[in-house]
């Protein structure tokens, strides 16, 4: 069961790396000040959200371990 789980997590980061690297890609296009506001606040959402997804991840496979 925790195979399925973590499996599942790391869908859900490589979807938040994709999000960074098209973050990342908005950047280059010249956006305005405005944009850049909001990509920089998505981004920092984003880098969040990977931040809990790799402790769970730890924390399950920890748990497997022991």
């Amino acid at each position: 069961m925790s195979d399925l789980i973590v499996e599942k997590l790391l869908e859900k980061r490589d979807s938040y790396l994709s999000i960074l690297k098209h973050l990342s890609f908005e950047l280059m296009m010249e956006p305005t000040d405005i944009e850049i506001k909001e990509i920089k606040e998505v981004e920092k959402n984003t880098l969040d959200q990977l931040q809990i997804i790799q402790q769970e991840i730890a924390q399950i496979l920890s748990q497997n371990q022991s």
